[in-house]
């Protein structure tokens, strides 16, 4: 496993080979120090937008440093993943759980000196009910991401998801993992699949875009609707790109594959990002978009 990973490499104590993990949970200080090297790195590419979201991960990896939830807030978080999102008083559950606006808070403080003073008072705004943060909130759980301003949609998702990644550690022990087109742990859609090297060679897992897990998804089937007869594999150069989208005929979506063991500097929700022409190739060929990059909202 490459030295900067942000997976830990398997036990080689482990005689044999090793069984196939059906979870890997995120180390956040190693997952957000990845992405902002990696954010830096195609802002010299492609722009301001990349160097606010280095900020943005910055002080996600900062909060998780010093705002660990307490055993009362995972629990409360993880009622409310147990019975999804599609329950009628989501809404008032958010409204009750706290923390999640304490982080949200804390990410529109340090932001707004480089926000644009509109964008400025649209956060400032954001926060002056908590009913009204909490039925956004809900909408963006619910997948109703065209409901929500897409630059408050970035910073609120980012927020919940540092809470929702250290909920899902919290329960770790109890979580199973599954052939499933959503995230097992906590119902969110993935933001793309990876690949990975050294002691996985291969293995394919997708990538949640709210609590970071990975959960094992068998290669050679579609993501969406688990068919394989008419998977086609598109990129910008040749097949062994390290960026690939994986798209079905079946169903006529795709997801971005991001391959580790081509290339094990990537990571992948900035290098999906970093990869949209992919995606408009892809598009005008009829495919819609399955997953979620919590950094492009759908509008």
């Amino acid at each position: 496993m490459h030295r900067d990973s942000d997976v830990v490499p398997l036990d080689k104590r482990t005689p044999g080979v090793p069984a196939i993990e059906e979870l890997i949970f995120p180390q956040p200080d190693r997952l957000y120090a990845r992405r902002i090297r990696r954010l830096n790195a195609l802002a010299g590419e492609q722009g301001e937008y990349f160097r606010f979201l280095s900020r943005l991960v910055g002080i996600q990896q900062s909060l998780v440093g010093r705002m660990l939830l307490s055993e009362a807030d995972a629990t409360a978080i993880h009622a409310l993943i147990q019975h999804g999102y599609a329950q009628p008083d989501l809404e008032q559950k958010l409204e009750e759980i706290a923390v999640w606006r304490t982080v949200f808070a804390e990410l529109v403080q340090e932001l707004l000196p480089v926000l644009p003073l509109s964008a400025q008072a649209a956060m400032e705004a954001s926060q002056q009910s908590v009913l009204a943060l909490s039925r956004q909130a809900a909408q963006l759980l619910r997948g109703d991401y065209a409901t929500v301003d897409a630059g408050l949609s970035v910073v609120l998702w980012a927020a919940l998801s540092v809470c929702w990644a250290q909920t899902v550690a919290f329960f770790s022990q109890s979580a199973k993992g599954g052939q499933v087109a959503a995230c097992p742990c906590c119902g969110a859609p993935p933001s793309g699949s990876v690949v990975l090297g050294g002691d996985r060679e291969g293995l394919r897992y997708l990538q949640c875009s709210l609590c970071e897990t990975r959960w094992h998804r068998v290669r050679g089937l579609c993501v969406s609707c688990g068919a394989s007869s008419k998977l086609e594999h598109f990129t910008l150069d040749d097949l062994k790109s390290a960026t690939q989208a994986e798209a079905c005929g079946d169903c006529g979506t795709y997801l971005k594959v991001i391959r580790l063991d081509y290339d094990p500097d990537l990571e992948v929700v900035a290098d999906d990002l970093g990869g949209f022409t992919l995606d408009a190739l892809v598009q005008a060929e009829g495919f819609s978009r399955a997953g979620l990059n919590p950094f492009s909202f759908p509008v």
